[in-house]
Protein backbone atom coordinates (compact mmCIF):
# COMPACT_ATOMS: atom_id res chain seq x y z
CA UNK A 1 0.00 0.00 0.00
CA UNK A 2 1.40 3.02 -1.21
CA UNK A 3 -0.05 6.95 -0.06
CA UNK A 4 1.17 10.48 -1.51
CA UNK A 5 0.48 12.91 1.74
CA UNK A 6 -0.49 16.45 1.51
CA UNK A 7 2.08 17.73 4.70
CA UNK A 8 5.65 18.36 4.19
CA UNK A 9 7.88 15.38 5.20
CA UNK A 10 8.56 14.54 8.74
CA UNK A 11 12.14 16.26 9.49
CA UNK A 12 13.57 12.86 10.75
CA UNK A 13 12.85 10.62 8.09
CA UNK A 14 12.54 12.63 4.91
CA UNK A 15 16.15 11.50 3.27
CA UNK A 16 15.56 9.00 1.26
CA UNK A 17 14.58 9.72 -2.39
CA UNK A 18 13.82 7.87 -5.86
CA UNK A 19 16.56 9.42 -7.99
CA UNK A 20 16.22 7.26 -10.83
CA UNK A 21 13.87 4.70 -12.74
CA UNK A 22 13.76 2.22 -15.22
CA UNK A 23 11.14 -0.53 -16.70
CA UNK A 24 9.89 -2.45 -18.99
CA UNK A 25 6.09 -1.15 -19.97
CA UNK A 26 7.07 1.89 -18.30
CA UNK A 27 5.80 3.70 -21.18
CA UNK A 28 2.38 1.47 -20.84
CA UNK A 29 2.10 3.68 -17.80
CA UNK A 30 2.50 7.08 -19.18
CA UNK A 31 -0.21 5.88 -21.51
CA UNK A 32 -2.83 4.83 -19.22
CA UNK A 33 -2.74 7.92 -17.05
CA UNK A 34 -3.16 10.06 -20.69
CA UNK A 35 -6.14 8.22 -22.05
CA UNK A 36 -7.62 6.98 -18.74
CA UNK A 37 -7.81 3.02 -19.94
CA UNK A 38 -8.79 0.05 -18.14
CA UNK A 39 -8.00 -3.46 -18.19
CA UNK A 40 -5.28 -2.73 -20.74
CA UNK A 41 -3.82 -6.44 -20.88
CA UNK A 42 -1.56 -7.92 -23.84
CA UNK A 43 -2.93 -11.73 -23.45
CA UNK A 44 -0.14 -13.27 -25.49
CA UNK A 45 3.26 -12.92 -27.03
CA UNK A 46 4.68 -15.01 -29.92
CA UNK A 47 5.06 -18.55 -29.53
CA UNK A 48 2.59 -18.55 -25.94
CA UNK A 49 -0.32 -20.35 -26.18
CA UNK A 50 -3.12 -19.20 -24.33
CA UNK A 51 -6.23 -21.28 -22.47
CA UNK A 52 -4.12 -24.21 -21.69
CA UNK A 53 -5.55 -26.69 -19.07
CA UNK A 54 -8.92 -24.20 -18.73
CA UNK A 55 -6.54 -21.14 -17.56
CA UNK A 56 -8.28 -17.65 -18.27
CA UNK A 57 -7.02 -16.67 -21.70
CA UNK A 58 -6.30 -12.84 -20.54
CA UNK A 59 -3.35 -12.84 -18.65
CA UNK A 60 -0.40 -9.46 -18.66
CA UNK A 61 2.08 -10.79 -20.83
CA UNK A 62 5.11 -8.66 -21.41
CA UNK A 63 5.59 -8.19 -25.37
CA UNK A 64 8.71 -9.59 -26.39
CA UNK A 65 11.44 -11.14 -23.86
CA UNK A 66 13.71 -12.90 -26.43
CA UNK A 67 16.13 -10.11 -26.71
CA UNK A 68 19.18 -9.48 -24.66
CA UNK A 69 22.66 -8.00 -25.38
CA UNK A 70 24.94 -10.21 -23.61
CA UNK A 71 28.13 -8.85 -24.59
CA UNK A 72 26.95 -4.83 -23.77
CA UNK A 73 27.17 -6.28 -19.74
CA UNK A 74 29.70 -8.97 -20.26
CA UNK A 75 28.28 -12.49 -20.31
CA UNK A 76 29.38 -14.74 -21.95
CA UNK A 77 26.88 -16.61 -24.87
CA UNK A 78 27.06 -20.25 -23.03
CA UNK A 79 26.10 -18.30 -19.71
CA UNK A 80 23.11 -16.30 -21.75
CA UNK A 81 21.45 -18.98 -23.42
CA UNK A 82 21.06 -20.38 -19.56
CA UNK A 83 20.04 -17.18 -17.58
CA UNK A 84 16.56 -16.59 -16.26
CA UNK A 85 15.25 -13.66 -18.80
CA UNK A 86 14.11 -12.39 -14.97
CA UNK A 87 17.66 -11.78 -14.69
CA UNK A 88 18.33 -10.09 -18.26
CA UNK A 89 15.36 -8.14 -18.06
CA UNK A 90 16.56 -6.73 -14.57
CA UNK A 91 20.15 -5.67 -15.99
CA UNK A 92 18.91 -3.48 -18.59
CA UNK A 93 16.14 -1.79 -16.55
CA UNK A 94 18.90 -1.42 -13.83
CA UNK A 95 20.99 0.20 -16.43
CA UNK A 96 18.27 2.83 -16.98
CA UNK A 97 17.37 3.91 -13.48
CA UNK A 98 21.14 4.69 -13.00
CA UNK A 99 20.96 6.70 -15.94
CA UNK A 100 17.56 8.24 -15.49
CA UNK A 101 19.16 9.14 -11.96
CA UNK A 102 21.52 11.26 -13.52
CA UNK A 103 24.64 8.80 -13.01
CA UNK A 104 27.10 6.83 -15.57
CA UNK A 105 27.10 3.37 -14.54
CA UNK A 106 30.66 3.50 -14.43
CA UNK A 107 31.00 6.07 -11.44
CA UNK A 108 28.35 3.72 -9.17
CA UNK A 109 31.10 0.90 -9.74
CA UNK A 110 33.17 -0.20 -6.67
CA UNK A 111 30.50 2.61 -4.30
CA UNK A 112 28.76 0.92 -0.90
CA UNK A 113 25.23 0.02 -3.47
CA UNK A 114 23.30 -2.65 -1.82
CA UNK A 115 20.83 -4.63 -4.25
CA UNK A 116 17.96 -6.10 -3.07
CA UNK A 117 15.40 -7.83 -5.54
CA UNK A 118 11.81 -8.76 -5.24
CA UNK A 119 11.68 -12.45 -7.08
CA UNK A 120 9.37 -15.95 -5.99
CA UNK A 121 9.66 -17.91 -9.22
CA UNK A 122 12.51 -18.84 -11.59
CA UNK A 123 10.27 -20.77 -14.05
CA UNK A 124 12.70 -20.79 -16.73
CA UNK A 125 15.21 -22.96 -14.42
CA UNK A 126 13.13 -26.32 -15.08
CA UNK A 127 13.29 -25.76 -18.82
CA UNK A 128 16.98 -26.15 -18.77
CA UNK A 129 17.53 -28.79 -16.33
CA UNK A 130 15.02 -31.24 -16.79
CA UNK A 131 17.46 -33.13 -19.26
CA UNK A 132 19.94 -34.87 -17.68
CA UNK A 133 22.17 -34.90 -21.24
CA UNK A 134 22.18 -31.13 -21.77
CA UNK A 135 22.42 -29.95 -18.04
CA UNK A 136 25.68 -27.67 -18.39
CA UNK A 137 25.56 -26.03 -14.76
CA UNK A 138 25.23 -22.59 -16.39
CA UNK A 139 21.16 -22.50 -15.39
CA UNK A 140 22.22 -23.03 -11.52
CA UNK A 141 24.36 -19.55 -11.95
CA UNK A 142 21.54 -18.41 -14.28
CA UNK A 143 18.65 -19.32 -12.87
CA UNK A 144 19.28 -19.66 -8.98
CA UNK A 145 17.26 -16.64 -7.58
CA UNK A 146 20.10 -15.65 -5.41
CA UNK A 147 22.05 -14.95 -8.99
CA UNK A 148 19.11 -12.50 -9.45
CA UNK A 149 20.14 -10.30 -7.56
CA UNK A 150 24.14 -10.65 -6.75
CA UNK A 151 24.29 -10.96 -10.69
CA UNK A 152 23.25 -6.72 -10.36
CA UNK A 153 26.04 -6.50 -7.93
CA UNK A 154 28.55 -8.71 -10.01
CA UNK A 155 28.16 -6.74 -13.40
CA UNK A 156 27.84 -3.30 -12.25
CA UNK A 157 30.26 -4.34 -9.36
CA UNK A 158 28.13 -2.77 -6.29
CA UNK A 159 30.14 -3.67 -3.74
CA UNK A 160 27.04 -3.04 -0.70
CA UNK A 161 24.53 -5.98 0.55
CA UNK A 162 22.97 -7.78 -2.37
CA UNK A 163 20.14 -10.63 -1.87
CA UNK A 164 16.81 -11.49 -3.40
CA UNK A 165 13.36 -11.42 -1.16
CA UNK A 166 10.86 -13.76 -1.46
CA UNK A 167 7.65 -12.90 0.41
CA UNK A 168 5.11 -13.34 -2.46
CA UNK A 169 3.23 -10.77 -3.28
CA UNK A 170 4.91 -8.10 -1.02
CA UNK A 171 8.44 -9.42 -2.25
CA UNK A 172 9.15 -6.03 -4.12
CA UNK A 173 8.11 -3.62 -0.90
CA UNK A 174 9.61 -5.78 2.01
CA UNK A 175 13.07 -4.67 -0.95
CA UNK A 176 12.39 -1.08 -0.34
CA UNK A 177 11.93 -1.70 3.67
CA UNK A 178 14.93 -3.67 3.56
CA UNK A 179 16.88 -0.72 1.35
CA UNK A 180 15.22 2.41 3.49
CA UNK A 181 16.56 0.58 7.01
CA UNK A 182 19.95 0.05 4.85
CA UNK A 183 20.55 3.59 4.24
CA UNK A 184 19.30 5.15 7.17
CA UNK A 185 21.83 3.02 9.27
CA UNK A 186 24.38 3.65 7.17
CA UNK A 187 25.01 0.55 5.41
CA UNK A 188 24.74 1.88 2.10
CA UNK A 189 25.23 4.35 0.36
CA UNK A 190 22.33 4.23 -2.50
CA UNK A 191 20.42 1.06 -3.41
CA UNK A 192 19.46 -0.85 -6.34
CA UNK A 193 15.68 -1.60 -5.25
CA UNK A 194 13.78 -4.03 -7.95
CA UNK A 195 10.85 -6.47 -8.74
CA UNK A 196 10.53 -8.51 -11.68
CA UNK A 197 7.97 -11.68 -12.53
CA UNK A 198 7.42 -13.72 -15.60
CA UNK A 199 4.90 -15.87 -15.81
CA UNK A 200 6.53 -19.03 -18.29
CA UNK A 201 5.06 -21.93 -16.89
CA UNK A 202 1.11 -22.43 -16.68
CA UNK A 203 1.64 -25.51 -14.31
CA UNK A 204 1.98 -22.80 -11.60
CA UNK A 205 -1.13 -20.50 -12.87
CA UNK A 206 -2.96 -24.03 -12.53
CA UNK A 207 -1.85 -23.92 -8.65
CA UNK A 208 -3.43 -20.56 -8.10
CA UNK A 209 -6.80 -21.23 -10.49
CA UNK A 210 -7.43 -24.60 -8.63
CA UNK A 211 -7.39 -22.68 -5.40
CA UNK A 212 -9.75 -20.18 -7.29
CA UNK A 213 -7.86 -17.10 -6.94
CA UNK A 214 -7.40 -16.32 -10.14
CA UNK A 215 -10.40 -14.24 -12.07
CA UNK A 216 -12.30 -16.77 -15.19
CA UNK A 217 -11.99 -13.42 -17.47
CA UNK A 218 -8.43 -12.05 -16.67
CA UNK A 219 -9.37 -8.89 -15.23
CA UNK A 220 -8.80 -7.59 -11.57
CA UNK A 221 -11.98 -5.45 -10.60
CA UNK A 222 -10.35 -3.88 -8.09
CA UNK A 223 -12.32 -3.20 -5.14
CA UNK A 224 -15.82 -3.92 -7.26
CA UNK A 225 -18.64 -5.96 -6.04
CA UNK A 226 -17.94 -7.76 -9.03
CA UNK A 227 -14.58 -8.54 -8.27
CA UNK A 228 -14.19 -12.78 -8.95
CA UNK A 229 -10.48 -13.12 -8.40
CA UNK A 230 -7.29 -11.63 -10.51
CA UNK A 231 -5.07 -11.72 -13.49
CA UNK A 232 -1.87 -12.68 -13.58
CA UNK A 233 0.97 -10.35 -14.58
CA UNK A 234 4.69 -9.83 -15.67
CA UNK A 235 6.38 -7.03 -14.79
CA UNK A 236 10.16 -5.64 -14.66
CA UNK A 237 10.78 -2.28 -12.59
CA UNK A 238 13.92 -0.84 -11.12
CA UNK A 239 14.16 2.28 -8.54
CA UNK A 240 17.68 3.67 -7.23
CA UNK A 241 17.05 4.75 -3.84
CA UNK A 242 19.74 7.54 -2.36
CA UNK A 243 20.00 9.93 0.28
CA UNK A 244 18.52 13.62 -0.61
CA UNK A 245 22.48 15.03 -0.24
CA UNK A 246 23.56 12.33 -3.56
CA UNK A 247 20.58 12.47 -5.50
CA UNK A 248 20.38 14.31 -9.26
CA UNK A 249 16.91 13.92 -9.76
CA UNK A 250 14.44 13.47 -6.69
CA UNK A 251 11.19 11.83 -7.78
CA UNK A 252 9.45 11.15 -4.35
CA UNK A 253 10.88 11.10 -0.77
CA UNK A 254 10.23 7.71 1.25
CA UNK A 255 9.02 9.69 4.91
CA UNK A 256 8.47 6.26 6.68
CA UNK A 257 8.67 2.21 5.77
CA UNK A 258 7.80 -0.46 8.25
CA UNK A 259 6.83 -3.96 7.96
CA UNK A 260 4.80 -6.95 10.12
CA UNK A 261 3.00 -10.07 9.66
CA UNK A 262 -0.49 -11.44 10.13
CA UNK A 263 1.16 -13.98 12.67
CA UNK A 264 -1.63 -17.72 13.09
CA UNK A 265 -5.38 -17.21 11.53
CA UNK A 266 -8.35 -19.48 11.49
CA UNK A 267 -9.14 -18.62 8.10
CA UNK A 268 -5.66 -20.21 7.14
CA UNK A 269 -2.48 -18.90 6.15
CA UNK A 270 -3.30 -16.99 2.65
CA UNK A 271 -6.43 -15.25 4.45
CA UNK A 272 -5.20 -11.32 4.48
CA UNK A 273 -5.33 -10.03 8.02
CA UNK A 274 -7.01 -6.52 7.75
CA UNK A 275 -6.74 -6.10 11.68
CA UNK A 276 -2.59 -5.99 10.91
CA UNK A 277 -3.04 -3.49 7.95
CA UNK A 278 -4.44 -0.92 10.13
CA UNK A 279 -2.31 -1.94 12.94
CA UNK A 280 1.01 -1.17 10.49
CA UNK A 281 -0.77 1.50 8.85
CA UNK A 282 -1.29 3.45 12.43
CA UNK A 283 2.89 2.35 13.65
CA UNK A 284 3.94 4.19 10.36
CA UNK A 285 2.03 7.15 10.08
CA UNK A 286 2.46 7.88 13.71
CA UNK A 287 6.26 7.27 13.87
CA UNK A 288 6.24 9.46 10.62
CA UNK A 289 4.33 12.15 12.20
CA UNK A 290 1.86 12.23 9.37
CA UNK A 291 -1.62 12.81 9.61
CA UNK A 292 -3.64 10.33 8.10
CA UNK A 293 -6.36 12.45 7.30
CA UNK A 294 -3.72 14.43 5.51
CA UNK A 295 -3.24 11.61 2.91
CA UNK A 296 -3.91 12.95 -0.62
CA UNK A 297 -4.48 9.66 -2.25
CA UNK A 298 -4.19 6.18 -1.54
CA UNK A 299 -2.39 3.33 -4.38
CA UNK A 300 -3.82 0.22 -2.74
CA UNK A 301 -2.63 -3.38 -3.28
CA UNK A 302 -6.49 -4.00 -4.70
CA UNK A 303 -6.35 -7.50 -6.58
CA UNK A 304 -10.03 -7.72 -6.87
CA UNK A 305 -10.47 -10.60 -4.86
CA UNK A 306 -13.60 -10.83 -2.60
CA UNK A 307 -11.60 -12.25 0.34
CA UNK A 308 -8.53 -9.62 -0.23
CA UNK A 309 -10.35 -6.18 -0.82
CA UNK A 310 -12.72 -6.09 1.99
CA UNK A 311 -9.94 -6.61 4.26
CA UNK A 312 -7.88 -4.17 3.05
CA UNK A 313 -10.63 -1.66 2.30
CA UNK A 314 -11.91 -1.34 5.94
CA UNK A 315 -8.46 -0.75 6.79
CA UNK A 316 -7.93 2.11 4.97
CA UNK A 317 -11.31 3.33 5.69
CA UNK A 318 -11.07 3.02 9.24
CA UNK A 319 -7.16 4.65 9.23
CA UNK A 320 -7.25 7.26 6.63
CA UNK A 321 -11.23 8.21 6.25
CA UNK A 322 -11.65 9.60 10.42
CA UNK A 323 -11.57 13.42 10.90
CA UNK A 324 -11.20 13.71 6.55
CA UNK A 325 -12.94 16.54 4.93
CA UNK A 326 -13.91 15.19 1.59
CA UNK A 327 -13.28 11.96 -0.19
CA UNK A 328 -10.41 9.49 -0.20
CA UNK A 329 -9.04 9.03 -3.71
CA UNK A 330 -7.72 5.33 -4.38
CA UNK A 331 -6.87 3.17 -6.39
CA UNK A 332 -5.00 -0.04 -7.85
CA UNK A 333 -3.08 -0.29 -10.91
CA UNK A 334 -4.00 -4.09 -10.82
CA UNK A 335 -6.84 -3.01 -12.63
CA UNK A 336 -4.70 -1.83 -15.38
CA UNK A 337 -2.38 -3.86 -16.18
CA UNK A 338 -3.01 -7.26 -14.18
CA UNK A 339 -1.32 -8.21 -10.97
CA UNK A 340 2.38 -8.45 -11.87
CA UNK A 341 2.85 -10.79 -7.97
CA UNK A 342 6.32 -9.66 -6.40
CA UNK A 343 7.07 -7.16 -8.98
CA UNK A 344 3.83 -5.05 -8.19
CA UNK A 345 4.59 -2.71 -5.69
CA UNK A 346 7.34 -0.62 -7.49
CA UNK A 347 4.88 -0.82 -10.95
CA UNK A 348 2.18 0.70 -8.23
CA UNK A 349 4.88 3.52 -7.18
CA UNK A 350 5.95 4.19 -10.80
CA UNK A 351 2.21 4.73 -11.64
CA UNK A 352 1.90 7.02 -8.47
CA UNK A 353 4.70 8.91 -9.31
CA UNK A 354 3.45 9.70 -13.01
Amino acid sequence: MRVVPHTSCHPQKSYIITGGLGGVGLELCQWLIEHGAQNVVLTSRSGVKTGLYGLPRRSGKLKDITKFDAAFFGISEKQAVCMDPQTRILLEVTYEAIVDAGYNPQELRGSRTGVFVGVSLSEASDAWSLDPETVSGYTMTGCQRAMVSNRLSFCFDFKGPSYTIDTACSSSLYAVDNAVAAIRSGQCDSVIVGGVHLNLKPQNALQFDRLGMLSPDGVCKSFDAAGNGYCRAEGAVVVLLQKRASARRIYLTIVHSKSNTDGFKEQGITFPAGAMQKQLLQEVYGEAGVDPAKVAYVEAHGTGTKVGDPQELNAVTDVFCKGRQGALPIGSVKSNMGHAEPASEPVAARLTIM
